[in-house]
């Protein structure tokens, strides 16, 4: 069975990616990197802002806990 069919979603985008040379496809490479970077950062940034309004976090010692 090929498994082709799962690298790329339609015909001419998995035919133009294996006609590409060595060079050329280090930047379409580099460019699906570049384009996953903004969902990354997005998902990141709402994971951090669930978890810091989840109020799990340690509260900060003031010193009174100890007195």
């Amino acid at each position: 069975m090929n498994w082709h069919f799962l690298a790329a979603q339609c015909v001419m985008c998995y035919r133009t990616a294996a006609a590409q040379q060595g060079a050329r496809t280090r930047v379409l490479n580099s460019g699906i990197v570049i384009l996953l970077i903004p969902p990354i950062v997005v998902l990141a940034g709402i994971l951090l802002l669930a978890y810091w309004k989840s109020g799990t976090r340690r509260p900060a010692a003031t010193g009174k806990e100890r007195q």
